[in-house]
């Protein structure tokens, strides 16, 4: 099957932007692009690019830029209209990992997003999309994070050592783009053991720790409505809610291990903790949360293998 074109692409934006610019006369402002009014830094075209992103940035060129930006900065020309906005790359904050609060995403986190796309957002999957395009842009994004955490100790060297911009071009350039990388080659995944079977004694321990850790955030019924919800700011000091449990629908999947590895991991850059406690203790939130779900809610389709609910299971 042929996989769509970038005049289909623009025309999806085409109708994500009309609507918005109609809707909201005043959208909030993406970050500003790199060549705005930026100290001198180091630039992203002496940045080593492997083949690998050297491929994956035509592809992401075609079909991302035009919300992530150009140079992955979340400045592309449709992401005012966007909530949230889209992700800056080059800020190495990511919500959806296997890997531990702290850690960048490994490159099946990635490559399983830009496939399946984020169910409830602005971002959509690329299941169609040939396999080893998506791992070249997974090595794109990959290559704009280790440049935006390379700018950071560049500029650090700078300001609270006083190197030179020439001389840090000249003697630790190389060392710093290895330790970049090593951010990317060391990254760990958290296991999801297998599990348990939903119990009324186990839901019944899920509400007690949920009572105690997420009712000011996600409210008594779960419905993202808590004391607290309505004051949450992520990293970029934009609004955020809380998520909605009654709906059943999880950006990165709705299934019991998704849910799991959301409460393990944390959201990161988000007021949402990775959550502390034993795998029992984890499994038994995953459980009750699920039990939140307002049976009359409709099943949203996902791709296969991205986590949809199975809509037997839910009924």
């Amino acid at each position: 099957m042929q996989r769509p074109g970038p005049l289909l692409h623009l025309a999806v934006i085409a109708l994500l932007v009309v609507p918005a610019m109609l809707l909201w006369g005043h959208p909030q402002e993406p970050a500003r692009a790199a060549t705005s009014g930026r100290r001198q830094t180091i630039t992203l075209d002496e940045w080593t690019t492997s083949p690998a992103a050297a491929r994956g940035r035509i592809v992401y060129d075609e079909y991302c830029g035009g919300c992530h930006g150009t140079a992955g900065e979340g400045d592309g020309i449709a992401a005012r209209w966007l909530n949230p906005l889209p992700r800056n790359f080059q800020k190495g904050t990511f919500k959806f990992r296997s890997t531990p609060s702290g850690q960048l995403p490994t490159r099946d986190d990635l490559d399983h997003t830009i496939s399946c796309g984020l169910t409830g957002s602005a971002m959509p999957g690329f299941p169609l999309m040939p396999s080893q395009e998506r791992r070249d842009v997974v090595e794109f994004v990959l290559h704009l994070v280790t440049y935006g955490l390379a700018r950071n100790e560049v500029e650090y060297l700078m300001d609270e050592e006083g190197v030179s911009l020439d001389a840090i071009r000249s003697e630790n350039l190389a060392e710093i783009q290895e330790e970049m990388w090593a951010k990317v080659a060391t990254t760990t995944t958290i296991p999801v053991p297998t599990a348990p079977p939903s119990t009324p004694e186990l839901i019944a321990r899920g509400k007690e720790i949920f009572d105690a850790q997420c009712i000011h955030c996600h409210g008594a019924t779960g419905r993202g409505d808590g004391s607290s919800s309505y004051a949450l700011r992520d990293w970029k000091d934009a609004e955020i809610r809380p998520r909605d449990f009654t709906t059943g629908v999880f950006r990165a999947g709705s299934t019991p291990d998704d849910l799991y590895l959301r409460l393990r991991t944390g959201l990161t850059g988000t007021p949402m903790p990775a959550i502390p406690g034993s795998a029992d203790d984890i499994w038994a939130q995953v459980h009750y949360i699920m039990s939140l779900r307002d049976p009359t809610a409709a099943t949203p389709w996902v791709p296969s293998g991205c986590g949809g609910l199975d809509p037997e299971e839910v009924r």
